[in-house]
């Protein structure tokens, strides 16, 4: 998930006709908010929340149990590829203005450390006995996503999975930033092809291999009909952090390409895109295909045409009617997209106390959906302590020691 706030100091990209000359990676400097992203975060993170919400019975009207399961339960997934995306976009962004140096690695460990921990030590201290030992020690180390066991990269806080793939993009970003900042756009496009080409094309090619030891989850559907998966094509496709870092580097492509003015603005079309994708999900496509290989392309599409639009209305030309700059209301809503990493973390620790002691479920529709509109809530209002009273201060507390180890 992504754990970098927006409200940083990124470029805006320089709008050069195709023809002009320049120097790949060259763009000129300037302090911009990408607000568009940070209010559009909330919607695939609530997406998410939803999702897991799904496996409980929270109607006790089966119809109506049965339309929430189908249109939130495969949400997760592409909700889940949409922030790995965005994971690349932003660190890529933010490190146009501050290129990556000695302390980058730091830096952006103390983006998820400290939730983690803490996340990690309220579950196991409440819920030790739903775990095994292996699992809880993965999990703490954020290397769960190693093991093709799912009593292991579920262990403990299930989301904290996706840490073990940031762990790998923050480790190889460095490098792989200062390889393609330096490639021309042609060369850039083509990166994104093959990129792209690996998330379709390993499922589809999984598909066709004989499948191994099998498990259910309320997760896995196909058409609405619970399925079994096989634990390694799952766990390759899915949660296998050198398979998921690849959507990250889609998104550095992708903002590499925004940067230099080389991306389309059209928002409305990968929208379409997308809800045509999770349309032929639920009608048609086997689990494996829609973990994230038919919402890959929509996705990449949609973030680099939000931060296009909204970088295309940062115009120096007074006299030019602003276009693609957020309304007040974006603006007032995207103040709380940076809180999303903490709504991701902390909601499994208040599932976990749902299904053991609260059990509020079977609803009727308003109350149900009162019920999710209030889980959320309660996150939100979580991770907004969380942010202030103890992410805050541990990032204050130890900067002067990274600020130091940059300068030795």
């Amino acid at each position: 998930m992504v754990s970098d706030s927006l409200h940083t100091t990124p470029l805006v990209p320089r709008q050069t006709p195709r023809n002009a000359p320049r120097q790949a990676g060259k763009s000129p400097r300037t302090t911009r908010q990408l607000t568009h992203i940070a209010a559009a975060r909330l919607l695939p993170s609530f997406c998410i929340l939803a999702s897991h919400l799904s496996f409980e019975k929270v109607f006790k009207d089966p119809g109506v149990q049965e339309v929430y399961y189908r249109i939130f339960n495969p949400s997760g997934f592409n909700s889940v590829s949409f922030f790995i995306v965005l994971s690349g976009f932003i660190l890529t962004w933010i490190s146009a203005n501050r290129p990556p140096g000695r302390g980058f690695v730091a830096r952006r460990l103390l983006r998820i450390l400290p939730v983690h921990f803490l996340t990690w030590a309220v579950v196991v201290c409440a819920f030790s006995s739903m775990f095994t030992g292996p699992g809880l020690f993965a999990t703490l180390t954020l290397l769960q996503g190693w093991f093709p066991d799912h009593a292991v990269y579920w262990a403990a806080n299930a989301p904290a999975w996706t840490l073990s793939t940031e762990l790998v993009l923050y480790a190889m970003f460095p490098a792989v930033y200062r390889y393609l900042s330096r490639r021309t756009d042609r060369a850039l496009f083509l990166v994104l092809g093959l990129l792209v080409a690996v998330v379709v094309l390993l499922p589809a090619a999984l598909q066709a291999l004989p499948d191994g030891a099998k498990f259910a989850n309320a997760a896995f559907t196909e058409r609405g009909h619970l399925v079994s998966v096989s634990e390694w094509k799952y766990w390759l496709v899915y949660v296998f952090p050198l398979t998921r870092v690849v959507e990250a580097l889609c998104g550095m492509v992708v903002c590499l390409l925004v940067l230099r003015g080389r991306w389309t603005r059209n928002v409305l079309l990968p929208t379409a895109l997308l809800v045509l994708a999770v349309v032929v999900e639920e009608l048609w496509a086997p689990i494996l295909l829609t973990l994230s290989a038919l919402t890959i392309v929509p996705i990449v599409l949609l973030i680099g045409a939000l931060a296009a639009k909204e970088a295309a209305g940062w115009s120096t030309d007074a006299s030019a009617a602003p276009q693609g700059l957020p309304t007040r209301a974006v603006a007032r809503v995207s103040a709380y997209g940076t809180y999303t990493f903490g709504i991701y973390m902390y909601q499994w620790a208040f599932i976990l106390v749902c299904q053991r002691y609260l059990r509020p479920w079977g609803n009727g529709t308003a109350t149900g959906v009162l019920l999710v509109v209030a889980f959320y809530a309660v996150c939100v209002a979580v991770s907004i302590l969380s942010s202030r009273y103890v992410e805050t201060p541990v990032n204050r507390f130890t900067k002067p020691a990274i600020t130091a180890y940059e300068k030795r």
